[in-house]
């Protein structure tokens, strides 16, 4: 594009010190923009963050941060409210944005629904399920995830069960009003009087937008099986920032060096992990290296003594300081539980040259060719983990041979490239649509 356009970005979390992937493709995309010219107004959260080498443009007033929504707002998750949409009616009137841009839900619904009601065109990227789930990501807390809101009563059993002491004794005998006060504690229970609201509310939003980009099939498809039309969604794929591609050359080890870079929350599967390890044999060759902060070494600590023998807990490492550490990891292990969208953890793992033993779920899977850059695991099965790793164990050759094949080169550059294609597109003809589903880049 030969001019670019003002731009009003929705992301609440919007911090280049969270380690998050949502908020760092804010944060890389952002950095992109800003760097080629770019006025960026972000509709955020109140909460303190750092915006890292983002600062110098802030202080030239090329980005604004406009925060909008209270940190007990962001916890709410979805719910819609009134100050919200107006705050962002006064920010669109002083900006003037010629396009709206939305990364993020949490606490933002009436800042969505108030941009598609305007006559400005609107681009989501659904970095997650947010507009189909209350909890992002269609994760029920069983094994199997959640393929979709079938009705507002599927979500209410889905909530209900993660209801617990007051809220769950006291809560249903409460009036709206009440609940509706008592942020964050009855959060769920409030979610659950307003489900209809909020199922018509997200479903007009889906409606009203002028195009959702993909990262995923997974998020195509259950995008589309909740009434977005295909020819307002462009699957994109996704990068990974140039600086983070090193791809350094693998140090020798006479172990096996397996990494878990994800999370603490149960839905990243770390449990699995611990159990596999614990059915494994004792005195391999073999290391599982926990890269997390005090949630993760809780985790480890609190693991059975089997499993600890091979479980290592390891500082946090990010951008290219983790993109160094994979000359010293082998495989890089992603055992979700729920539907992932292209995630970081993978893209950079290939990128660096280093295998993938990842849970065969629907947004993973297309990024890995079974055997040649990595492998596919059932979702929460640890014997079926233990069998890979001791695999890996007795075959390192074919771990070797995967890093090999691990492949990732696309940059947040070239993704940019392509989202400002279709942002011209928009722009020139604010009518146009799609002829239909188009899938753009090469991974």
């Amino acid at each position: 594009m030969h001019a670019q356009p003002r731009t009003l970005l929705i992301s609440p979390f919007f911090d280049a010190a969270l380690p998050s992937g949502g908020v760092l493709y804010s944060i890389n995309v952002a950095r992109e923009w800003l760097s080629r010219g770019r006025r960026l107004a972000v509709l955020c959260s109140s909460q303190s963050r750092s915006l890292g080498d983002l600062q110098p443009y802030a202080d030239r007033r090329q980005l604004t941060l406009h925060p909008i929504v209270t940190l007990e707002q962001v916890r709410f998750t979805h719910h819609f409210h009134d100050n919200v949409g107006s705050l962002t009616d006064r920010v669109v009137g002083e900006f003037r944005p010629e396009i709206v841009h939305v990364h993020n839900f949490q606490g933002m619904l009436s800042a969505v629904r108030s941009v598609v009601n305007s006559s400005l065109p609107v681009i989501l990227t659904a970095l997650d399920l947010g507009l189909l789930c209350l909890n992002f990501c269609l994760y029920d807390g069983t094994l199997t995830p959640c393929e979709g809101p079938s009705s507002p009563g599927a979500c209410v059993k889905c909530i209900g069960r993660t209801l617990r002491g007051v809220a769950g004794r006291v809560g249903p005998m409460l009036p709206r009003f009440v609940t509706r006060r008592l942020w964050p504690r009855f959060v769920r229970l409030d979610q659950i009087k307003s489900i209809n609201d909020l199922h018509a509310g997200m479903q007009h939003i889906l409606r009203r937008l002028d195009l959702m980009v993909t990262l995923s099939p997974i998020v195509t498809l259950k995008l589309k099986e909740y009434g977005a039309r295909a020819n307002a969604i462009a699957e994109v794929a996704h990068s990974v920032p140039a600086e983070r591609i090193l791809r350094p050359a693998k140090r020798p080890s006479q172990k096996l060096r397996l990494a878990y870079l994800g999370g603490s929350e149960p839905v990243k599967g770390f449990h699995v992990i611990a159990e596999a390890a614990r059915l494994l044999p004792g005195d391999l060759p073999l290391e599982i290296r926990v890269l997390g902060g005090a949630a993760m070494r809780e985790k480890v600590e609190s693991s059975p003594g089997l499993a600890r023998r091979y479980l290592c807990c390891r500082p946090p490492l990010f951008g290219p300081a983790l993109a160094r550490e994979h000359a010293q990891i082998d495989a890089v292990l992603v055992p979700s539980l729920c539907h992932e969208n292209s995630p970081y953890v993978v893209l950079e793992a290939l990128a660096n040259g280093t295998a993938v033993l990842a849970s065969d779920q629907a947004g993973i899977r297309h990024l890995i060719e079974p055997d040649e850059n990595g492998r596919l695991i059932a979702p929460g099965d640890p014997a079926a983990w233990a069998d890979a790793m001791l695999e890996a164990v007795e075959h390192p050759e074919k771990i070797r041979r995967m890093q090999a094949n691990a492949r990732f080169s696309r940059t947040t550059a070239d993704f940019v490239d392509d989202l400002e294609q279709l942002e011209s597109r928009l722009l020139a003809d604010s009518t146009c649509t799609y002829p239909g589903l188009i899938t753009v880049g090469a991974s």
